[in-house]
């Protein structure tokens, strides 16, 4: 047997499903599916060659590969007016964005930045075609890449999406195809196109732009498929909304909305639901997989722009969403500025980082560990949830049950791990106010 991508990474559980090993080996032997725990992962047939490294060459969690700083200072320090930032890492500017018609704005996950850089690549021809993650007709594999070459097209792909895809039918489409292209992206899928483009001349020339989308972890498949069933009673899914604006709540409690295949019926979930929402299973870890333990990049050092939600309290307020985006290229930023469709405002990049604070501290508390003693205790039921939901998950009620009894114990260990931090607030604010 060779020694390949399947013993590096596979077996290590360190698979975080990207399909670039796939799209990349030049023997075909890799397939990507779906795994036990609702994540895809490579699976061999023979015909490996023995002295071919191109799988492990292009895998973001192969240790000895250059890391996302690295990779992003080779690919952004020669810009003009380079800005730099230990966790924001290179960029030229940072900018608050919005659309300005209003049901633009509402039609898409955060403010609209996403559809407008799509948008103007397309039009300006600066690309022919676009890559991104759309709605598939099958509930057993709800989400898959796909590519764009009209602007029309970009209306289906304006929603966040928790849920796995992979790249290797792109990927693989863009080195049999001439042309050029725009890809978005998680993190690690950034930097393993990054990898990939370094081997392989045909990826290099004809992906001009990778868009980054700020992230805190992935999900299983199987955290889609428990909240359907605690929205509608099942899981077999005609399609999923990640991102229901409500108009009556702040921006950060938007909803899940889910409809039945069978027979349409819909339902939907608060992320911030008092039981059992969407967000006691995001914040608990579950259904996260074991990569994301090995991961601290929540900027995308490798991609060219990098979109996210503006998480900070005057922006919150404001239902309809704002987006925030770093520009690692004068190019980009050239772009945005002249967009019709959308208000654009630069930023203090200080802004930027406390949007994500919160997801910078506890993906490196994860992966550096803690010396706070509370945090610890935190990080370690969470890591019993993330491997509780991700092993001989049944999907069934006492499954579930057990799952949320834990996310319970969580947030009580929370709440006592915050009472002397309250306390020492209020002492503060009183101290403060009698002056």
């Amino acid at each position: 047997m060779s020694f390949n991508i399947i013993q590096t990474t596979v077996l290590r559980d360190n698979c975080i499903g990207c399909g670039t090993c796939d799209a990349i080996c030049p023997v075909d032997i890799l397939k990507m599916d779906f795994n036990s725990i609702g994540m895809y992962e490579p699976i061999e047939s023979e015909g490996c060659l023995d002295k071919c490294t191109l799988c492990m060459d292009a895998c973001p969690f192969v240790e000895e590969n250059q890391d996302e700083k690295e990779l992003g200072k080779k690919l952004y320090e020669n810009e003009n007016n380079m800005l730099f930032h230990k966790d924001l890492g290179y960029f030229v500017n940072t900018y608050e964005v919005y659309k300005k018609e209003t049901s633009e704005r509402l039609k898409s996950a955060s403010g609209g930045a996403g559809h407008s850089i799509l948008k103007n690549l397309l039009e300006q021809k600066l690309v022919d075609t676009i890559l991104t993650v759309e709605s598939n007709d099958d509930p057993d594999k709800l989400f898959k890449f796909s590519n764009f070459k009209e602007v029309q097209e970009l209306e289906k792909i304006r929603s966040s999406v928790y849920y796995p895809t992979e790249m290797s039918e792109v990927l693989d489409y863009v080195m049999k195809n001439d042309g050029t292209y725009a890809i978005t992206t998680l993190p690690c899928f950034a930097k393993a196109i990054r990898l990939a483009q370094g081997k392989n001349s045909k990826l290099r020339k004809r992906i001009k732009f990778v868009i980054g989308l700020v992230c805190g972890q992935m999900k299983t498949k199987e955290f889609t498929h428990t909240l359907a069933k605690n929205a509608i009673g099942t899981d077999r899914l005609k399609s999923v909304n990640y991102r229901v604006k409500q108009d009556t709540e702040p921006a950060s409690n938007f909803a899940f909305g889910f409809q039945d295949i069978k027979d349409g019926s819909v339902g939907r979930l608060s992320l911030t639901a008092q039981f059992d929402g969407p967000g006691k299973l995001w914040g608990s870890r579950a259904f996260t997989p074991n990569a994301c333990n090995s991961c601290t990049d929540v900027f995308a050092h490798c991609a060219d722009i990098v979109l996210m939600d503006a998480w900070l309290p005057n922006y919150m307020k404001d239902y309809r969403g704002h987006s925030l985006v770093i520009a690692r290229k004068n190019e980009i930023s050239e772009i945005l500025e002249k967009s019709l469709d959308i208000e654009v405002k630069e930023i203090e990049y200080e802004k930027v980082f406390l949007s994500q604070k919160p997801v910078v501290d506890n993906k490196n508390a994860i992966f550096y560990g803690s010396k706070n003693i509370f945090t610890q205790l935190i990080n370690k039921q969470k890591l019993k949830i993330q491997k509780l939901s991700n092993e001989n998950y049944e999907k069934n009620k006492p499954e579930i049950d057990l799952l949320f009894n834990k996310i319970r114990q969580i947030q009580k260990i929370y709440s006592l791990v915050m009472l002397p931090k309250r306390v020492v607030l209020k002492i503060f604010r009183i101290l403060k106010g009698s002056r």
